[in-house]
């Protein structure tokens, strides 16, 4: 088991593309400057000369109140499906090859792409003009790599599923959200280098507790139950 130890991430390819990413969320969120005490948008310049080995995971504010646990990858995804824009956005080689990966059926009259949503038996056909499952295809250089993640998208990239612990203990939600605790959760993420295809859906990982208080490191007291969302590598 290789453990994501949140406290310390040890693959440095992960590490990598989540410098770029946090550098990225700095200027598109509008985070430079930020005093707000320990800020990744702090250390991520304050680290620039070296090699960047911060100990903070990223925990974003979700849509719906929970917490997204992001996990930056460092290059592009061969394949981003995103729920939300009804699009899948995807290098033109990798197509084919990703299409079999999401169990997806790709029009010929159309265009579209009919993928089953998280969960669903994939041996049922998708009917054509199904709003829910019917993506339009756009090559992977128009994805934004810092727009954040929604319930029941995918992305596609080289590795294998490779089991990682999480586990959170008083960690801040950024920009000065507050505090959260949550965990040890067990789950699959794509790892290693290998040529194989390994898909991933951003869903529910675990329900912890978001702190009362909003000071530094106070974590005391009961708190409000939140749910944790994350990057996973569904059961097949």
């Amino acid at each position: 088991m290789s453990s994501i130890s949140y406290g310390g991430i040890s693959e440095s390819a992960t590490v990598i593309g989540r410098r770029g990413f946090v550098k990225s969320l700095c200027y598109t969120t509008g985070l430079v400057g930020s005093t707000w005490v320990n800020s990744a948008c702090e250390m991520s310049f304050r680290n620039e000369s070296s090699v960047f080995r911060s100990f903070e995971p990223i925990l974003l504010e979700h849509s719906d109140g929970g917490v997204m646990i992001e996990s930056p990858i460092p290059n592009l995804p061969l394949a981003y499906v995103s729920r939300n824009e009804k699009k899948i956005f995807v290098e033109y080689e990798s197509r084919i090859s990703v299409s079999v990966v999401l169990a997806a059926h790709i029009s010929v009259s159309s265009g579209l792409w009919r993928i089953p949503l998280f969960g669903e038996d994939v041996r049922v056909p998708i009917d054509a003009g199904d709003p829910l499952r019917e993506f339009s295809e756009h090559n992977i250089s128009e994805w934004n790599p810092v727009a954040l993640a929604q319930k029941g998208d995918y992305r596609i990239q080289r590795g294998l599923p490779v089991e990682k612990e999480i586990s959170l203990q008083c960690f801040p939600i950024l920009p000065g959200k507050g505090w959260v605790s949550g965990g040890p959760w067990l789950v699959n993420q794509c790892g290693g280098v290998t040529r194989k295809l390994c898909r991933e859906v951003f869903t529910l990982v675990g329900r912890g507790v978001r702190h009362d208080s909003k000071a530094y490191r106070i974590c005391a007291g009961k708190g409000k139950a939140t749910e944790f969302l994350s990057w996973v590598c569904p059961e097949v």
